[in-house]
């Protein structure tokens, strides 16, 4: 499906996923691009898993790639308030926590929805931190269904538990209890929408759009619980890395590190670096940009150019 002129991207919406409401944004093929076969790109974000962080940095590749390209952005399970509905799991999206197998599950079946409508398109995955790694889970699953490439931005892929930041999560949450951070995100989201937002501006240095997803969307007591629960989910889940795996698909991996990240550091780049001294699309960031790169318009303009320019040497 191309998209009309008239629309401007992306288009939101919700679909229904294994009976789970799925926050979706969605950028039909333009019109102005050659009429060589469409590809799938299927994004995952990180933790926490509101796409809509992701928007300009995703309408910027869709903007600039040459070549025919429907994008699909979901939201991670639990980051959405709605009215109360019953999932597989037996509990309303307000009052289920959601696991980081719960996130991959849900991807996968995603992933499944889009592969039976377009059953002859190539896919390609792509996801920021624990997106990163729920995006290989993907693979691991579906290595036959025709994914050419998976592209791992700030990859927390192996040991995060270990990493600077995950150690001073751990540290933290050990003495202060993941209820009392939700409960003053309760509170702060009885404060009215101006001075909210510019209290999140001060506060964290975020822009527009990005601080009003914050202020709007992330402070709310259900959905930082599920972000925390998750975090802590990706503690213990996220171990070595299986290497036998990403030997035999070395080829699909475009895999992008930076020294100024403390989720994903610089030793996991070494390690890397060590494992695959031959991989073609192991890159080390030369602006140094932070872990949170859509945080910054700038930032997220320039890794959107990065992945273009990936995409587009694809062809």
């Amino acid at each position: 499906m191309r998209l009309p002129s008239q629309l401007k991207t992306p288009l939101r919406s919700y679909w229904s996923v294994a009976g789970n409401d799925t926050e979706t944004l969605w950028w039909p093929v333009k019109q102005n691009v050659s009429n060589d076969k469409k590809k799938i790109l299927f994004f995952i974000p990180g933790n926490p898993g509101l796409v809509e962080y992701y928007t300009d940095f995703l309408e910027e590749i869709h903007r600039n790639v040459a070549f025919p390209l429907e994008i699909f952005a979901v939201s991670n399970l639990g980051m959405t308030i709605t009215t109360p509905a019953t999932t597989k799991f037996g509990a309303t999206k307000e009052n289920k926590l959601f696991s980081l197998q719960d996130q991959i599950d849900h991807k996968i079946a995603c992933f499944d929805i889009l592969r039976q409508e377009n059953p002859d398109i190539e896919f390609i995955l792509m996801g920021h931190s624990i997106g990163a790694y729920i995006s290989v889970e993907v693979l691991k699953k579906r290595h036959t269904q025709n994914i050419t490439r998976v592209v791992t931005l700030f990859p927390t892929i192996r040991e995060i538990g270990l990493s600077p930041n995950g150690l001073a999560f751990t540290k933290l949450f050990s003495y202060v209890p993941t209820s009392i951070v939700s409960t003053c995100a309760t509170l702060f989201s009885y404060i009215s929408s101006p001075i909210l937002e510019r209290l999140v501006m001060l506060l964290t240095g975020q822009k527009d759009p990005c601080a009003q997803v914050t202020a709007h969307r992330l402070l709310q007591g259900s959905v930082v619980k599920n972000c925390l629960y998750m975090a802590q989910c990706e503690m213990e889940q996220v171990g070595e890395l299986d290497l036998d795996f990403y030997n035999a698909h070395a080829q699909k991996f475009i895999i992008y590190y930076s020294r100024n990240d403390k989720w994903a550091p610089f030793d996991h780049y070494q390690y890397m670096k060590h494992n695959f001294p031959k991989h073609e699309h192991l890159y080390l960031c030369e602006q140094d940009i932070p872990h949170s790169f859509t945080l910054d318009p700038q930032n997220a303009t320039y890794m959107a150019h990065k992945v273009v320019n990936w995409l587009s040497n694809d062809e």
